[in-house]
């Protein structure tokens, strides 16, 4: 299972004003992802755009995470502007952060690798998408949203599983 992971307006709000406020939230998420072995993250935030290399960009990403967590940090989605909009299927290219993970999906897992994209941008991904956890950009990942995190990673394992 995939996690796709915003940072801006997910792992702090988007209105933060000092440094030492950047990723303030990145434990709690850290702490419901720790319960599911399983779950590896890609990065899909803009920040993942400071390096041209995505090899390097995962390697720079992973140092924002605890020690244990950064070895589940497995990639970057390439940039929307890299990608010929022709070839997205179903007209995909409209939802840009979207788009962004089904085509590292493509590259990187097998299909039908179960995904959740934890995001403040409800329109970069198509209307009601089901992978879509949507946050609020002004508020970010609350204490509030571990058990709905936890119950949609649990929906994404295996039905033997499932405690």
């Amino acid at each position: 299972m995939i996690v796709f992971l915003d940072f801006d307006g997910v792992l702090h709000p988007e209105s933060v004003e000092r440094k030492d406020e950047l990723l303030c939230r990145l434990p709690l998420v850290e702490g419901v992802l720790r319960e599911f072995a399983q779950a590896r993250v890609v990065i899909s935030s803009t920040w993942r755009l400071n390096w041209r290399d995505p090899s390097v960009s995962t390697l720079e990403m992973r140092k924002y995470f605890s020690p244990d967590m950064a070895t589940r940090v497995v990639g970057v989605t390439p940039s929307h502007l890299d990608l010929d909009y022709r070839a997205a299927p179903g007209g995909l290219s409209l939802w840009k952060r979207q788009w962004e993970c089904e085509t590292w999906l493509c590259a990187h897992r097998p299909p039908g690798t179960p995904w959740l994209a934890l995001d403040d941008r409800a329109g970069w991904f198509r209307p009601l998408c089901p992978n879509l956890m949507e946050l609020d950009s002004l508020v970010a990942f609350t204490p509030g949203h571990c058990d709905e995190f936890r119950a949609r990673l649990k929906d994404m394992q295996p039905q033997g599983d499932r405690a």
